[in-house]
């Protein structure tokens, strides 16, 4: 009998079947084809003949991304009988080798090595922002130029993010996070040596650039990487974004120390070198590509069809990529209740950036030293409940959390307007935090678990893309409210009713996820 195996680390091994018929063939290649975890013994012509032979029939596919090839297939005039040697699974031996209730080889190593170098990152990141607006005055920049030198990397990300993911399934996840992130690195060393409008814009735009390289390759590999153990997504992606947030509370200290000592460009140069540093730490990564992996196997497949079969198989291969196009995505509910979602996270956070200090300052009297202790209460907050968040949504489901998440950002943000005293909108901005950083994750899961297998990177830029046309038009779209109500805090309402909205269109659309079918039966 065939038996098809899949682990926690996403290796399969198929060893020989017996003859079944064609159109049963071709029944489970396209069930293979659609990505489906597991799926009923595969029978192929390849097989039948390694049987003859009395050969060893056993192909491995292990979560490095190592396969034996078309080429190396075709031996002795026979296709499907393979000479070379199987890959090592990273996880072969002991089973129960596991850190925090992951596999040590296939998931804990490689997340850890993602973790500490996208700390490093976020720590050069959190340095920028009291150093942001002393950059700017200090070179002359008025509040429209500003403007202008802010949103330039949204413009560039909101134009390449489509391609970008094209790229991270084509390329390789691994690839294009180093990529990007070493152009991230020389956009952030030229910025520092700018100082006019002119010369500023290019360099940001090269910055988005890079952002949509490596953030498209770091969704994708982890997107992989959750895929070797489902049962902990949402522990993943909320502990990714705790460490991010650890970072973001680290990272305002040193910037503003290195401000005052060397100048408010000098922090430039210390995004600079942890982009460097994070590039050294992703290239310890191993390969993973879901999507490569699919192909190879895709290919294998083929070798052992007949022409009819080929043809069959290919068309059920064009209607599966077809479900990683924004448009057919689009006509998901799931899909639709993402991009709400992140966008109105990311209206969030544009608020968080522009109306909220403004309303801190102009409406309540807030010192700079309040309104720096406002940015550290809700990265301080979000470090808490980000991994605490994902732990829930493992528990209960993804759909609770990203409700009442969503509903305690409007909750807080609509509080926040009728403030009375810094403490007051502390309280309020920290519940927001709080409610923000339970969302990523969950969202970002939810993300990654409804993407079409074999087409992660493209799929997963639609919300982020969603999120990336927010943080482009969105400052205007807030000042040009708060100008039209005439005072500072008013655009609080539009930002508030935006989390109000995702969190009932997440409550009435999403479903819960389908059993997945097996060629033991249902899950």
């Amino acid at each position: 009998m065939s038996t098809v195996m899949m682990r926690c680390t996403g290796t399969l091994a198929v060893s020989n079947a017996p003859c079944v018929s064609p159109a049963s063939k071709r029944r489970s290649v396209a069930t293979r084809a659609s990505g489906g975890l597991s799926f009923p013994p595969l029978a192929t012509r390849g097989a039948r003949v390694a049987r003859r032979h009395a050969c060893v029939s056993r192909t491995r596919v292990d979560g490095r991304g190592r396969h034996t090839t078309r080429r190396d297939a075709l031996t002795d005039g026979t296709r499907g009988v393979s000479s070379t040697t199987p890959s090592p699974d990273p996880n072969d031996g002991d089973e129960n080798d596991v850190v925090f209730g992951l596999p040590r080889k296939a998931v804990a190593e490689p997340f850890g090595i993602l973790l500490g170098s996208q700390f490093v990152l976020f720590v050069g990141v959190g340095a920028l922002l009291p150093a942001l607006p002393l950059y700017a005055q200090s070179i002359g920049l008025s509040g429209s130029a500003n403007g202008v030198v802010l949103s330039a990397p949204a413009l560039a990300m909101l134009l390449l993010n489509l391609p970008a993911g094209k790229l991270v399934d084509s390329w390789g996840r691994k690839q294009m996070m180093m990529a990007g992130m070493f152009v991230i690195a020389l956009s952030d060393f030229a910025t520092g040596q700018c100082r006019t409008v002119a010369a500023l814009v290019p360099a940001r735009l090269s910055l988005g650039a890079g952002r949509s390289a490596a953030e498209g390759g770091d969704r994708a590999y982890l997107a992989d990487l959750t895929e070797r153990c489902p049962e902990a997504r949402g522990t993943i992606t909320g502990t990714q974004q705790a460490v991010q947030a650890l970072g973001l509370v680290i990272g305002p200290l040193v910037g503003g120390r290195v401000a005052e000592a060397y100048g408010p460009s000098s922090v430039f140069y210390l995004i600079s070198a942890a982009a460097l540093a994070c590039t050294a730490g992703y290239s310890l990564l191993p390969e993973i590509n879901g999507a490569a992996e699919k192909e190879e196997e895709i290919l294998r497949m083929s070798m052992d069809m007949s022409e009819e079969e080929e043809e069959a198989f290919n068309a059920e291969l064009a209607l599966a990529k077809k479900e990683s196009d924004w448009s057919t995505l689009l006509a998901d509910d799931t899909q639709r209740v993402l991009v709400v979602a992140a966008s109105a996270n990311a209206l969030g956070f544009v608020a968080k950036l522009t109306c909220i200090p403004w309303f801190a300052s102009e409406a309540l009297g807030a010192s700079p030293a309040q309104v720096g202790e406002l940015f550290s209460l809700t990265a301080l907050l979000g470090m808490a409940s980000a991994p605490l968040g994902g732990v829930i949504a493992d528990k209960i489901g993804l759909k609770t959390v990203i409700v009442v998440s969503l509903l305690a950002c409007a909750v807080g943000l609509g509080l926040a307007r009728d403030a009375e005293d810094v403490r007051g909108l502390q309280a309020c901005i920290g519940l927001w935090g709080m409610g923000t950083a339970a969302a990523g994750p969950a969202v970002n899961a939810l993300a990654i678990e409804s993407a079409p297998k074999g087409g992660e990177g493209e799929a997963l830029t639609l919300p982020k893309t969603a999120g990336d046309l927010v943080f482009l038009a969105g400052p205007i779209v807030i000042g040009l409210t708060d100008d039209a109500l005439g005072s500072a805090g008013s655009s609080l309402f539009l930002v508030s009713g935006s989390a109000a909205v995702a969190a009932a269109g997440a409550a009435l659309f999403l479903k819960p996820p389908k059993a997945k079918q097996t060629h033991a039966g249902v899950e």
